[in-house]
Parts: structure tokens; C-alpha cells; sequence
């Protein structure tokens, strides 16, 4: 997990209570998250995933194991394009594979279901915390 400082009341000698610095800890998924701040990310990893699946259903009798194994190139060449001109940053999959690869599937889970208000709040409610906590050095 990767922390950051929250502050938290703190008791000292003279009996009164000082902020201090404590650790904020950022699931994985949170640090996903903050990755893919924008829909048009989250949306092209959902066409992206699309096309990957599409890849090996329509290959002919014969060449679907070929097909399959294209799948993941697929998936990268239309996922990893909307972090470079949509968020500007680096793919998670660049630093933590398996990272990437959980919150690629619970996120695009979550869109295709429906959810993505519920991902819009939570990446909001994760860059309020780190504007405070940066507010707060």
C-alpha cells in the first residue's frame, strides 16, 4: 500500500492536543484509480477489453489459439494510447503488472455494469485527500 500523511491529533507533554502527520494508506485499486481520472480512459479500457475478447471469436476454425495470443496486444495497443493522450501519464501496468491487471478487470467490471458514477466519486473523493494532505505540509 502507498501511504501519505493524514494529519491526527496527537496528545503531547503539556496535556494539549497538536496535529500530526498520519500515514493515509491507498489500496492498490485507489492508486489504479488515480491513474484513470478521466472516462474517456476508462472507457477506451472497456473497448479495448471488447476488442481483445472479439479477437479470438472471430478467428476462423484453426487459428483461434493465434488469434487469442493477439488479444493481449490488442487490448495494449487501444488501452495504453488513452493514459499517453487522454491522462497524460503512464500506464499502471509500467510499474505493477499484477496491479494493473486486477484493476484493469474490477474497473471495467464495474463500467460495463454500470458503476462508473460510483468510480467518478471515488477518484473526486481521492484527489480531495491528497489536495488536503498536500495542503497540509
Amino acid at each position: 500500500m502507498t501511504t501519505i500523511n493524514q494529519p491526527k491529533p496527537a496528545v503531547d507533554n503539556n496535556n494539549t492536543t497538536t496535529p500530526t502527520t498520519a500515514p493515509l494508506e491507498l489500496s492498490s485499486f485507489d492508486r489504479y484509480l488515480l491513474a484513470h481520472t478521466k472516462a474517456s480512459t476508462r472507457w477506451g479500457h472497456v473497448v479495448a477489453m471488447g476488442a481483445a475478447l472479439a479477437t479470438p471469436v472471430t478467428a476462423p476454425k484453426g487459428k483461434r489459439l493465434r488469434r487469442t495470443l493477439l488479444g493481449v496486444p490488442v487490448f495494449f495497443s487501444i488501452a495504453w494510447p488513452s493514459h499517453f493522450i487522454f491522462e497524460r501519464n503512464m500506464p499502471v501496468g509500467f510499474t505493477d503488472s499484477k496491479a494493473a491487471f486486477s484493476g484493469d478487470l474490477r474497473m471495467i467490471w464495474m463500467m460495463v455494469t454500470g458503476r462508473n458514477r460510483e468510480l467518478a466519486e471515488r477518484i473526486e473523493e481521492l484527489q480531495r485527500l491528497l489536495a488536503d494532505q498536500a495542503g497540509d505540509r
